[in-house]
Order: C-alpha cells, then structure tokens, then sequence
C-alpha cells in the first residue's frame, strides 16, 4: 500500500531568519503556485519553531481541521534537524505513519511563512522530488483563512477524522544502542569514519584537525554512507555530531533533566588541563560523539563538552579522549 503524510513546516519570510539547516533542507524542491492535489486527502506533520505559542499552534490545527489538512503530529523542527542521527529517526517514524506532507512553519517579525511540501520517503526528508507550495503573511489568522479559501475551492476534502489539537507528546527513540558516557574502545583498534562537511574548507580543517590530534586511525568518508555500509567497509566507528540548544541535545541524548539547567557547564582544554565554562542551555551548541556501526552504541565522553562553533566542540571532545587514553 502506498504511504502518504502530510508534514508542514512554518518558516520566516527572511531567509536570514532561517536555520543554516532549515536552509539546506528546502534547497532542493520544486516550488509551485498550485495546492498540493491531495493535501486533503494525505497525512500531514507538522514542524515549528519553538518560537511558536501554544495558542498559535491550536489556531493552526483548528483551521487545518476546518480545511481537512490531517496534520496527524505537530514537532519542534530542531530536534528533527540536529543531526543524522535525529533526521534518520524522524524519517522512520514518518514512514511508519505513512506521512506524505511536510508542513514547515516559521515565523519572524515580518510575519508567518507556511511552506506545505512532499516528503521523499528517506532521512534527505526532501528532494529535488518534492513539491512545494506556500504561503505568506503578517497575520496568522489571514494566512490560515487564505489557505482555507485555497483548498476548499480547489479540492475534495477527503480527511474528515482530524484531531482537535495538535498531538504533541511523542517521544522519540533516536538510537536503538546503549548510550555510554565513557570513550569507544574499540575506535583504539579499527579505523573511524568520519563523515565529510559540506564545504571543502570545513572539510579541509576537519581533516587538518584530526590529523594533528586525533590519536587513532581514521578515514573521510561521503556524508550519505550509510552505517551498514560503512561496517562492511570495516569501520567499526563513526564520528558523528548534533547541532541545537544545548537543552535539546542533552535530552536527545539522555542525559539526566534534573541536571540540566538555564545554564551548562561544559569542559574544555587548555595546555591540556580540563578547564569549565558555562553557556546557556538555549544557545545553539555542537556535541560531537562516537557511535558503534554495528549495534548502534554511543559513546558521548566522560563529560559535557559540547561547544558554540564545531572546531571548538570537536577540540573539547578529541582533547577529553586524549586525557582518558593518557595521551599527552
């Protein structure tokens, strides 16, 4: 049986107001001045800001009730865009539930921007296969009524068990490993793969980086490989990394709430002495970590060391690892 979902996003009409995530996953699709054929009659996911009040979510599912838009699940969109790990898991689940649309929705101080785009079945969530439609304004409840002058007027409605409010309170399985606060074994003894950026400078000071300090063998390898392949390959280990609040990264990760505050204490290095500073739990941070190719086992460190740009994050975690094998 073929699985259709509707997933809807909101975004910003500034550009410069979207995520540099949020940028790379509508890259590729094919915009359209059309309502989507069957949006009223396909499954539907919402992804939001966390800018976005309670109210302005109930507003939204009460007219996609009115219009048919079934929007089965409503999810912060920077849990789904953290990190492979996240967007892998995410994809599943809308597999699972036979979600065919995605609903972005976003919103700065120009307005509300709600983008209703075709999921492309796999973790890329989008493609240069999808289509999408849009709509903008400085109203909320404008934007809500145009889309439902649009739908109604030019489609059957074919989705008529639609919730009352948004479903929110899904919790996710991320990895289906252990998750370990110590360091990889066995990246001792077999080759890491670490997977590529997505520009050659970043690319060039990962590998410059790595190479100067990483103690243990390890390979660039193509962003998209997946870790069956990549054990196939012989790599027992990836390195992997998760971008967002540093709230959220600690909740998808597992970590004890009760431990986390307005503000975290993260470890970093200097001269090779641990050192501790603090950075708001809502600041977007970079986590780095190793994860088992085989059984799916993360092995996060021995200490929170997450990190506002990525060199700083991957120098906190790589300099940890040295200390625990007793590396100078």
């Amino acid at each position: 049986m073929k699985r259709s979902f509707l997933i809807i996003f909101l975004f910003p009409f500034s550009l410069a107001a979207q995520t540099a995530e949020e940028q790379q996953l509508l890259q590729p699709v094919n915009w359209t001045t059309s309502v989507p054929t069957d949006l009223l009659a396909a499954r539907s996911v919402v992804l939001y800001q966390n800018t976005f009040s309670k109210a302005e979510l109930e507003e939204t599912q009460k007219y996609f009730q009115k219009t048919g838009i079934d929007a089965v699940c409503y999810f912060d969109i920077a849990y789904l865009l953290a990190g492979y790990d996240t967007r892998k898991a995410f994809a599943s689940y809308f597999s699972f539930r036979n979600i065919k649309y995605l609903v972005l929705l976003q919103k700065s101080g120009e307005g509300y921007t709600y983008v209703f785009t075709t999921y492309c079945g796999n973790k890329d969530l989008l493609d240069k296969t999808s289509i999408a439609w849009k709509q903008t304004n400085a109203s909320q409840a404008e934007l809500l009524q145009t889309v439902y002058r649009f739908a109604v007027s030019n489609l059957k409605k074919r989705n008529f068990l639609i919730n009352d409010l948004p479903e929110m309170d899904i919790n996710m399985a991320y990895f289906t490993g252990r998750i370990n606060t110590n360091f990889s074994v066995e990246a001792k003894s077999f080759k890491t793969a670490v997977p590529k950026m997505d520009n050659e400078k970043d690319n060039a000071e990962l590998e410059a980086f790595l190479k100067q300090y990483y103690p243990f063998k390890f390979e660039m390898v193509d962003a998209k490989s997946e870790e069956a392949d990549l054990s196939g390959r012989g790599f027992r280990s990836v390195l992997r990394v998760l971008h967002g609040r540093g709230s959220l990264l600690r909740e998808v990760l597992g970590y004890d709430p009760t431990q986390t505050s307005r503000a975290i204490a993260t470890t970093f290095f200097v001269d090779g002495v641990p050192q501790i500073k603090t950075i708001l739990a809502s600041e977007p941070v970079y986590k780095f970590y190793i994860k088992n190719t085989e059984y799916g086992n993360l092995f996060l460190g021995t200490k929170w060391d997450a990190d506002i740009i990525w060199q700083d994050a991957l120098r906190n975690y790589v300099m940890a690892y040295r200390a625990d094998a007793k590396i100078n």
